[in-house]
């Protein structure tokens, strides 16, 4: 349950970041990467496998950010792969669908009120958090 607490909270300092700044600090995903192998060692939820199984599915986000041409973010990436981690394989696809599908919402909400960003970008890390908030209480 504490590794849970610790990723609603990394993602909601990083949803912060992404709000304000439109990135997300990379020494603190890392630090709290560290955190959670850490945490892993001491109460183990699921295998070493399935959290490099969850870390590739955020891999494969992070080779989209590198092809993608700034369509979505390299820090974007590195949170999926934090997740990945957290989460392993199968609750990360979940959290990424919900997350994308969030976005996909909003983007959409936004382009119909004529509020459209001007570089038409809109930070992902907010509905990370809101993903991950909806599987933690659903």
């Amino acid at each position: 349950m504490i590794q849970s607490y610790v990723l609603l909270g990394t993602l909601g300092i990083h949803s912060i970041e992404d709000m304000k700044e439109k990135k997300i600090t990379v020494t603190f995903t890392l630090l709290s990467g560290i955190f959670g192998l850490f945490l892993h060692l001491l109460f183990p939820q699921q295998s070493i496998f399935e959290m490099m199984l969850g870390m590739v599915s955020g891999g494969f986000i992070l080779l989209a950010a590198g092809l993608g041409r700034g369509k979505i973010g390299i820090g974007d990436g590195l949170m999926f792969m934090l997740t990945g981690m957290y989460l392993g394989f199968s609750q990360n696809v979940l959290l990424m669908f919900l997350s994308f599908s969030l976005a996909g919402v909003w983007g959409l909400i936004l382009v119909c009120t004529g509020r459209r960003p001007k570089d038409g970008r809109i930070p992902l890390a907010p509905f990370l958090f809101l993903g991950y908030f909806i599987m933690i209480i659903g």
